[in-house]
């Protein structure tokens, strides 16, 4: 019974690895909004019927693969809960070049022109707070004035500059290790828009 239940999850588990690689290859070429389950399910090899065991259509699934990814984004995040990322950034940057790398092909098809910027904004949402909080935490310890807007202007740029490097990066296949992307981006982001922030 136990063998039993093993094969099968991981029969499951390669049909959905199936799916998900049919589908990147599809966003690739054209908007997720012209995506059928049957061409999905044609270019694996699978059979209709055992797609809509797993989910509702197409844009379902993309939901349930990009819910699975914030899960793992967000255990990043939550592992630095105990730092100040403003202070000590490298680590923080480490793991989340390495979670992009983990996950390039899915990156590449969310980053592309027919990605979904929805899920991006989600974790920048996450990452927005960590740092918000960070710098409150700061200031209190400075007595210093807070200045919602500077903090805002100051994060986008940061943020656009990351995002920037990612697809950069990502487009090029992670062919750099993460840990030298991270580095790079830590040192740009302290030699730029962080001057004055911490």
């Amino acid at each position: 019974m136990e063998n039993n239940e093993k094969k099968e999850d991981r029969r499951v588990r390669r049909t959905k690895k199936l799916l998900m690689q049919g589908l990147i290859e599809l966003i690739s070429r054209k908007p997720i909004k012209d995506v059928s389950v049957r061409e999905l399910a044609e270019l694996v090899d699978v059979n209709r019927g055992t797609f809509y065991l797993y989910y509702k259509d197409i844009f379902d699934m993309l939901e349930q693969l990009e819910n699975e990814m914030f899960e793992k984004f967000d255990q990043i995040v939550l592992s630095h809960q105990d730092e100040t990322v403003l202070d000590v950034m490298l680590p923080f940057l480490r793991d989340l070049f390495q979670f992009v790398c983990e996950n390039k092909a899915l990156c590449h098809v969310l980053l592309s022109e027919n990605g979904d910027m929805a899920f991006f904004n989600k974790m920048n949402q996450v990452v927005r707070e960590k740092c918000l909080s960070d710098w409150l935490k700061l200031h209190k310890k400075t007595d210093a004035p807070v200045d919602d807007t500077k903090f805002d202007y100051r994060y986008t740029f940061v943020m656009s500059g990351c995002m920037g490097l990612v697809r950069a990066w990502v487009e090029r296949n992670c062919n750099e290790p993460a840990d030298d992307m991270a580095s790079m981006a830590d040192q740009m982001i302290r030699q730029g828009a962080l001057t004055g922030m911490v």
